[in-house]
């Protein structure tokens, strides 16, 4: 810097500019396209503009990120649902629909996150633990919905354990349908999964998103 120029030292500016969220975007996008192995500091630096040095300003170490990367994905991949199943009222068919909405309609939640979790999981204890906290609180979750419906005690958890885990199965296998296919396919799930068929009345794709997006009153609770 020349006297009198009132520009901020490269690593002062550096750090001004990035914050803890720049990094923790990054390496969500990284997680999600190449897996936890590809999370490296230089890569994640460069495809930020920055030097490795701007990663320290906020940063200990990789770890560090790695467990900030780890409690984005627990808030950004259950909190929409946890807004929406509150949102819908004491309804426990609302409240489904409300969690259905949110899953094909919503835009928040991201499956392949979900999916990156799980295969870095399979080898790391630290998220294999905070996915397993997340999934006993969305199950749970679920429970509640389903005792909103009028199911008790052990039935309740097992209609919660089978909406999870066939979502699951269904993201983690990338089955290929369209939106106007999944959305077709809604009705019959709730049927099986609530006992309720009020659903089967909707005839087209069309029809099925306007009522998740502005759910009606439903008889026979």
């Amino acid at each position: 810097m020349t006297k009198g120029d009132t520009r901020k030292p490269e690593r002062e500016l550096e750090q001004r500019v990035l914050i803890r969220q720049d990094w923790i975007s990054a390496a969500r996008q990284v997680l999600i396209d190449k897996g936890v192995g590809g999370i490296k500091l230089r890569a994640l630096s460069e495809s930020l503009g920055a030097t490795t040095g701007a990663f320290y300003w906020q940063y200990r170490n990789l770890e560090e990120l790695l467990e900030d990367v780890r409690q984005d994905w627990a808030e950004r991949n259950t909190v929409p649902f946890t807004r929406a199943i509150s949102e819908a009222g004491p309804s426990g068919m609302h409240q489904y629909i409300a969690y259905v909405r949110t899953l094909v309609l919503g835009g928040e939640f991201n499956p392949r996150y979900d999916n990156a979790i799980r295969d870095w999981a399979h080898g790391d204890k630290r998220t294999a633990d905070v996915l397993r906290e997340i999934e006993v609180f969305r199950i749970n979750q679920l429970r509640g919905v389903f005792a909103a419906l009028g199911f008790e005690g052990h039935e309740a958890l097992i209609r919660a354990r089978v909406t999870y885990f066939h979502q699951a199965g269904y993201n983690a296998m990338q089955i290929t349908e369209t939106l106007e296919e999944r959305l077709l396919n809604i009705p019959y799930y709730a049927e099986i999964l609530t006992d309720r068929a009020q659903l089967r009345s909707l005839k087209t794709a069309e029809e099925v998103r306007a009522f998740l997006l502005a759910p009606t009153a439903l008889e026979h609770e």
